[in-house]
């Protein structure tokens, strides 16, 4: 126990170093997030919230036992981070970003971290075969650019990624698999660390920006892959939809909602739930706080669905409720429109 304490307060240490050094570094090279028609926040803010966190967890790599995979993962999201950070400097398009993260996937997926199947139901286990490796991309860069969609408001996508790492540790605690639990724990508290910093709370305020928003996005949605392959499962494969369960219901109904109207999905707008709340008046601090809870809760009585029904059960649970969440961000934005036009 003390030498886990002894690491964890070292890992502390090292991203209030990173924190402290690049919040004033970013100033110096123009890294910085300046206020505008869709950006309502005060003051020009550092955007190296994603360098902090993964150079903290390169740190944490050398004191932690670590499988190869691992470390492949965390070798393809400096890709994403890199490109990302370029991208929050100079401003890449939609092509060149996509390029990128095909990149990483390609990296990921060829050694070995890819989707097999979703589980067993009723005795039998469906496996997707050679699908699985689209599967794989597909998914990957989905909640790549699902916690991207949601980094809107201070410590909302740090927010839902620690759901997402919690629900991955107690998952993982309840079917009894406790191997690398230690570094899941520590990449809890080094996002907890980002989640204060993002609201200037003792330190320098900074922000995730696209780099860090799309490489936290990576690096999760990889960790899910990985604590669900065949060989190294530590929970059943629905349950990595109730780890992120808004950010997935976003990302499908803001696709839906541009198919449908002919919009490219990719287009940055003021649609997403948080956006919609914003609208009616709610605080960002209330927003925020809201949708993280939201979100606990989900994971939480999802898993209770898994546990007492089972997957089945608990799959159909998921899609029930994403349809409530589509139906009720669609009368959102059409409220919405319509309190425009009657002014």
């Amino acid at each position: 126990m003390i030498l886990f304490l002894s690491k964890l307060f070292s890992v502390i240490l090292v991203e209030i170093f990173f924190i402290l050094f690049f919040s004033k570094f970013a100033k110096v090279i123009d890294l910085l997030d300046y206020p505008d028609s869709r950006k309502t926040h005060q003051g020009n803010i550092p955007l190296v919230g994603g360098l902090c966190v993964f150079l903290t967890l390169v740190f944490t790599f050398f004191l932690v036992e670590t499988t190869f995979q691992l470390k492949i993962i965390l070798i393809s999201c400096f890709i994403i981070l890199f490109v990302g950070l370029y991208d929050d400097k100079y401003k890449l398009g939609i092509t060149e970003r996509f390029f990128f993260q095909i990149i990483a996937c390609l990296i990921v997926v060829g050694f070995g971290i890819r989707i097999h199947d979703i589980g067993q139901y009723n005795g039998f286990v469906i496996g997707f075969g050679g699908f699985g490796i689209l599967l794989s991309f597909i998914t990957i860069i989905a909640y790549t650019n699902a916690i991207n969609f949601v980094d809107g408001l201070d410590g909302l996508a740090s927010g839902l990624i620690l759901n997402c790492l919690f629900s991955i540790i107690v998952f993982s605690y309840f079917d009894e698999k406790t191997n690398n639990i230690e570094l899941l724990i520590f990449v809890f508290m080094i996002v907890g660390i980002f989640f204060i910093a993002n609201f200037g709370i003792i330190l320098p305020k900074i922000f995730l920006g696209d780099s860090g928003s799309t490489s936290l996005g990576f690096l999760i949605s990889c960790l899910l892959v990985y604590y669900t392959l065949p060989e190294n499962r530590y929970f059943h494969p629905i349950l990595t939809l109730w780890c992120a369960p808004l950010p997935t219901f976003d990302l499908l109904t803001v696709f839906f909602r541009r198919a449908y109207n002919k919009i490219n999905p990719f287009n940055p707008d003021r649609r997403h739930l948080h956006y919609l709340m914003l609208s009616r008046n709610y605080s960002g601090t209330y927003v925020t706080f809201f949708l993280i809870l939201t979100s606990f809760l989900l994971s939480f009585f999802g898993f209770i669905t898994y546990y007492f029904k089972g997957s089945a059960y608990s799959a159909a649970f998921f899609v029930f409720l994403f349809i409530i969440y589509l139906l009720y961000s669609l009368y959102m934005g059409k409220e919405n429109n319509f309190q425009r036009t009657s002014h």
